[in-house]
């Protein structure tokens, strides 16, 4: 019985040891701000590599060696929460931040052309990479006959090698694109939709009663429209001119944030209620990109195992003295 107490208190003493460890000792660890970072752009239609395209890559925000990021110059003052959740609310956060790059005319941090393996290699211009959350946007490119849209999306530099569990300095991604043929005449004319939906449930009296929504013709803002219940919080833009990249962006709106979502013609702008408690002066920092293993399951899964070992172990020692 002395011996089974004394395995019963060991493992109580392990379990409770893996239950203090902290955190990050079981992450990638912190990030080494001394070392460049650097992204490798791939462009390819199946095994068509599409030279000579121009990527350009905006900072977002910057990393701390905890993975804390924090919101850089204008992009700091957007109404937009770059903590995604899954791909798809990132490919959302990626669309809303083109839009407020085309309309405010924001400069890129670094640019780049693909080569005649379909690469785009940053840094290019620039010397050095600052670690940190990107934006990477491509501009029209037309080849061999066919017109290529690529699509905005966020990359973390660095990244995080799932497999390995380790920081990742040098990180190559693969661009999605949508592709049309070059039309042999005057493109036919397009038309576009905008579709305001609110997630503010218990907050509607803090509702605007209306919201300014501007629609970009490639980086040109063309025509704004004011939404709101009159028109049912919609609008329809007929009779455009063929052959463009169309984008809208909503002028920012106190304590919501919002997202940008095309759907087919229609591009959905919802606004979310929300931070709006936080002081003026401390603006939330949103956290590091969840895009590796979640870790905070292993000590629970390991104090779960060394609490059976001990039932067991008891268990047994019972069944033993019954006999």
């Amino acid at each position: 019985m002395k011996r089974l107490k004394r395995i019963a208190a060991a493992l109580l003493g392990a379990l409770t040891a893996i239950l203090l460890l902290p955190a990050q000792a079981l992450a990638a660890g912190s990030i080494d701000l001394s070392r460049g970072v650097s992204l490798t752009v791939s462009y390819a239609d199946g095994k068509t590599a599409l030279s000579g395209a121009q990527f350009d890559m905006y900072l977002i925000a910057t990393v701390d060696e905890t993975g804390e990021l924090t919101a850089t110059g204008a992009f700091s003052s957007f109404p937009v929460d770059i903590r995604g959740r899954d791909d798809d609310a990132w490919n959302e956060v990626a669309s809303t931040l083109d839009g407020y790059i085309l309309r405010d005319k924001i400069a890129p941090t670094d640019s780049a052309k693909t080569n005649a393996q379909g690469l785009a290699s940053f840094p290019n211009a620039q010397p050095r990479l600052t670690a940190g959350l990107y934006l990477v946007r491509g501009q029209q490119h037309k080849q061999s006959g066919t017109i290529y849209e690529a699509a905005a999306f966020l990359v973390m530099l660095p990244g995080l090698d799932r497999a390995a569990n380790a920081w990742l300095y040098d990180v190559t991604v693969s661009a999605k694109f949508t592709s049309r043929p070059v039309p042999t005449a005057n493109p036919d004319s397009s038309t576009r939709k905008v579709l305001k939906v609110w997630k503010d449930s218990g907050h509607e009296a803090s509702r605007p009663k209306e919201v300014v929504v501007q629609l970009i013709r490639d980086s040109v803002v063309v025509d704004t429209v004011t939404l709101n219940a009159a028109n049912n919080w919609r609008h329809t833009w007929k009779n455009l001119p063929g052959g463009h990249k169309w984008t809208v962006v909503e002028k920012e709106l106190e304590g919501y944030t919002v997202t940008v979502k095309q759907e087919g013609i229609t591009f959905v702008v919802t606004n979310t209620y929300g931070e709006a408690d936080l002081p003026e002066d401390t603006p939330p920092k949103p956290p590091l990109i969840q895009t590796g293993q979640l870790w905070w399951p292993v000590p629970a899964l390991l104090a779960g195992g060394l609490l059976l070992i001990v039932f067991g172990l008891i268990r047994r020692k019972s069944h033993g003295n019954e006999a």
